[in-house]
């Protein structure tokens, strides 16, 4: 019950924001953090003390209220993006694909090597995959390239954007002596893969490390104990997959010849 009204207040304040500072025929609606604030004092409903978990709600885990979103034309929807510190707008972009992981999709056994204690040690779903995803070196297997993880919870703010949250960062190196950083995202629970997000990893990334190729890389659970990892990029004003592959830990012993035959007739002159 309290999460359903504090759903209901959010929306409240975030739909009346967007009605003092919309006007007909927008496409960019800018406004800052206080305006939330103002908004609340307006209805008559208790300012939210955590205003940074509203915005973040709307921008990464919940659809937008169906009152903005009604005054998108057809084919066209509202996000938030960040526009500095404390700053945010309402942009309208093309109506976005989601981005959920294939059922059709072929699955590859990798031998388990996530330590017993970390397993079952973990705090969180994000946590524990973040862990399965380092200890099994899922991002070498997926990119073919030799990776290291930098850091994780990366906190820090891009140009025009404002603060950035990454879940892990890696650096990477491949064959060809390329060098890459590759933002990490662990979704879990309610929390979807978006523009937003994409965007603004990629433009944080492009800031500290500008002579490093960066591949975005959002990894989660898919179920019945698979990992979805996709390289997702923005084009066109939506976010897309340019590479998905799901893999499942499993201990050894089921890792059947059957499967590493199947392994084989799926490389190509690349993996040869």
């Amino acid at each position: 019950m309290a999460g359903t009204k504090r759903t209901s207040v959010y929306e409240q304040i975030l739909c009346r924001v967007f009605e003092i500072h919309h006007n007909d025929g927008d496409e960019r609606v800018e406004w800052i953090r206080e305006a939330l604030n103002e908004a609340a004092d307006e209805l008559g409903v208790s300012r939210v003390k955590n205003l940074g978990d509203l915005v973040y709600s709307y921008r990464f885990r919940r659809d937008m209220p169906a009152a903005i979103n009604a005054t998108a034309p057809a084919g066209k929807e509202w996000i938030i993006r960040g526009a500095g510190i404390a700053k945010y707008r309402f942009d309208l972009i093309p109506a976005q694909i989601p981005i959920v992981p294939n059922r059709s999709l072929a699955v590859t056994k990798i031998p388990d090597a996530t330590p017993e204690i970390i397993a079952s040690s973990a705090l969180g779903d994000e946590q524990a995959l973040l862990a399965k995803v380092r200890y099994n070196r899922l991002i070498d297997v997926f990119l073919g390239v030799a990776s290291y993880s930098l850091q994780n919870h990366l906190r820090t703010t891009a140009i025009e954007i404002g603060q950035v949250e990454v879940d892990e960062i890696y650096v990477a190196v491949d064959r060809h002596g390329r060098q890459f950083i590759l933002p990490v995202q662990a979704k879990g629970g309610s929390d979807r893969l978006g523009i937003t997000q994409t965007e603004q990893d990629m433009a944080a990334c492009a800031e500290k490390w500008p002579d490093m190729i960066c591949r975005n890389i959002s990894v989660q659970f898919a179920g019945q104990g698979l990992i979805a990892l996709f390289e997702l990029t923005v084009q066109d004003d939506r976010v897309v997959i340019r590479r998905e592959a799901h893999y499942k830990l499993v201990p050894s012993r089921e890792i059947t010849p059957e499967d590493l035959d199947s392994y084989g007739l799926a490389a190509g002159p690349e993996d040869a």
